[in-house]
Order: C-alpha cells, then sequence, then structure tokens
C-alpha cells in the first residue's frame, strides 16, 4: 500500500530537448555506420569524393584544430572524443533551423556533457599530482574547491545560456512578427522576411561559435592539469 501511494506521487516528465537530443544522436549513429562503410570501401588509390570526401575533410579540420591547441601524446585518447563533441554540437545547436527544440537549450544536456569534461580534468589532475596532493591542493585554501568546479559552472552555463537566449529571442520575433501581420493578414507574413537574417546569427553564427568554444576550452582545460 505504501509503495502504491509513493508511485501514485512520482511524476516523470521527458522533456522535449531530451527527446530531440536521441534523435540527433540515432541519426548521427546511422549517418556513420553508412559513412564508415562507405570509407572502408573506398579505394585509397582514387581521389575521394562525395561522403567520403566530406569526411576525410571533416576530420582533418577537427584534427588539425586539436593539434595546434592540443599536444600530440593525447592524440589518441582525446582527438575522437572532441571530434565526436564537435559534430553533436554542431548538429545539436543548428537544429533549430528544423524546427527542433535545440537540446543545448536545456541546462541538464549541456551539464551532462560539461560533467564528462570535468571528470576528465579532474582525472588528469589526480594522474599527475597524486592522490594525497591532489586532496590536499582541492581542499586547502578552501576557494581552491570553488576553482574546481567553476569550470563545470562556466562551461554548462555559457553553453546553455547562449543557445537558450537565441532561442528565447526567436521567438519573441515571431510573435511579434505574427503580431503585426495580423493587421493585414491572419497569417504571419512578416516572420519569413525577417527571421532569416536573425537565424543567420542566432542559431547559425553563435550556434558555431558556441560550438568552437565549448571544445576549445575544454581541451585547454584538460591539457593544462595533465601537464
Amino acid at each position: 500500500m505504501l509503495s502504491a501511494t509513493i508511485l501514485s506521487t512520482v511524476h516523470i516528465q521527458l522533456q522535449v530537448e531530451l527527446v530531440f537530443s536521441l534523435i540527433i544522436m540515432s541519426a548521427l549513429i546511422l549517418f556513420f555506420v553508412f559513412a564508415g562503410k562507405k570509407v572502408m570501401a573506398a579505394d585509397p588509390l582514387e581521389k575521394p569524393k562525395g561522403i567520403v570526401l566530406v569526411c576525410e575533410t571533416g576530420i582533418e579540420m577537427v584534427y588539425n584544430y586539436m593539434k595546434s591547441i592540443m599536444p600530440s601524446r593525447f592524440e589518441k585518447r582525446y582527438y575522437p572524443y572532441f571530434a565526436m563533441l564537435f559534430v553533436y554540437l554542431i548538429v545539436a545547436n543548428l537544429s533549430g533551423l528544423i524546427g527542433f527544440d535545440a537540446p543545448t537549450s536545456n541546462f541538464s544536456i549541456t551539464l551532462a556533457m560539461t560533467l564528462i569534461t570535468f571528470t576528465l580534468i579532474q582525472y588528469n589532475a589526480l594522474k599527475k599530482k597524486g592522490g594525497l596532493t591532489y586532496v590536499k591542493e582541492l581542499i586547502w585554501p578552501p576557494t581552491n574547491i570553488l576553482g574546481a568546479v567553476s569550470p563545470l559552472i562556466s562551461l554548462s552555463m555559457r553553453l546553455f545560456g547562449n543557445i537558450l537566449s537565441g532561442t528565447i529571442l526567436m521567438g519573441l520575433v515571431y510573435q511579434f512578427t505574427g503580431w503585426l501581420s495580423s493587421f493585414i493578414l491572419p497569417v504571419n507574413i512578416l516572420g519569413p522576411i525577417l527571421a532569416p537574417v536573425l537565424h543567420a546569427y542566432f542559431d547559425v553564427f553563435a550556434g558555431c561559435i558556441q560550438t568552437l568554444v565549448f571544445v576549445t576550452l575544454s581541451s585547454i582545460l584538460i591539457s593544462i592539469e595533465a601537464e
């Protein structure tokens, strides 16, 4: 009876951003499986084309960028992680262009991604300093605890805040243009005229910049603790 009462008070709410995040991840998985087969079947002596060219260009761009900010000894351990993070964030941040609620506009998703980076930062610090020194420097002086936790807060809030603000502003733009259009026609005729310019900034430009900032700061913070 008690268990039934407890279960009746539990409400599970599936957030729409999480649903869209699962859709995006599923689509990326299917794409990478398909692209992987194409790459494996491609002739290495021929000039790449199509999806093989897209994959090789993307991998080379991310690899060269990561190589410029992280030591080469991190190549096998962290480059694949940051490449996947880069692809997911780009797609998630730009998904608003096709009507999705951008997953990164949900703090729980940006916090979950930042927790991975935060764990890697602490792991490298622990590996470099040793257990006793790591704990000693973490708790004394007490302000060091704030310094250790700050990347978790700043990285997650920066990405979440920028994407959410763009989503809110675009929603207000559509409401305002819809209100203005109602004086002329019962449909929003001004929104499609004004929105593309704003989407170019809030979705495309801001989305790409925030992806680059998140990946760059994550890689730098991990490198600092590992050196």
